[in-house]
């Protein structure tokens, strides 16, 4: 890779950060309801958006530039934007595990198959993370988790491993449930702006060329 296309993709992975950071400031997220201080942020779809089109790399790069950002000018930095960051680049980390195991294998497919991947990931890596901080960080906000569950599902846990293993398997669940809710919309938006991919370096979008692909081998970068 020449050092003007790298430049230039890196370029294009800070643009969609620096879009992924505007969008933070704007009425686009909204509550989980069972954990209190959980939101479902589509501000994580630019991310998702370079990936399709340009590879996980890329997606890294404006995961990155995103978490950057956010440590000067987010909420609960350190903290927050780390877990952004982590909840993020695991995703892109699915989709790039996945793209040899499901190369070739049609669009929709492929694209289900890199999404499937993605949440399993996402909340493995978000699931031990959340253990360390609810233990050894900030065990009082586990009480504070507890209070949504016991209001919406009537789920009163009463010792700290109950408490713990609940919160821990609703974060899960709400883990799972943001790759659908920042993937359909990527997709979508992918789909209508992958005429310009051409422009930007790329002959087809790299979720595009993963499912083409017959030899069994995805592109990676």
């Amino acid at each position: 890779m020449s050092v003007t296309l790298l430049t230039r993709r890196v370029a294009i992975g800070v643009v969609f950060g620096g879009l992924a950071f505007t969008m933070g400031f704007l009425p686009l997220s909204f509550p989980y309801p069972l954990i209190p201080y959980l939101r479902f942020d589509l501000a994580e779809i630019p991310s998702f958006i370079a990936t399709m089109l340009f590879g996980p790399s890329l997606g890294m790069v404006a995961a990155f530039s995103h978490f950057l950002a956010l440590l000067f000018f987010g909420e609960w930095s350190p903290i927050g934007p780390a877990l952004k960051f982590l909840a993020v680049s695991s995703s892109i980390v699915g989709f790039w595990a996945a793209s040899r195991l499901f190369a070739g294998r049609g669009l929709i497919l492929c694209s289900f198959g890199l999404g499937l991947s993605a949440a399993v990931v996402r909340i493995i890596v978000m699931t031990v993370t959340n253990y360390v901080i609810l233990v050894a960080i900030l065990p009082e906000a586990l009480d504070f988790a507890v209070s949504g569950l016991r209001a919406f599902t009537g789920i009163a846990p009463t010792t700290f491993v109950e408490k713990l293993f609940f919160v821990l398997i609703f974060t899960a669940l709400y883990n799972g449930m943001h790759i659908p809710l920042s993937m359909v919309p990527s997709y979508l938006v992918m789909k209508s702006i992958s005429p310009i991919s051409v422009r930007l370096g790329s002959a087809d979008p790299w979720i595009v060329r993963v499912a083409r692909i017959r030899q069994g081998r995805a592109a990676v970068t």
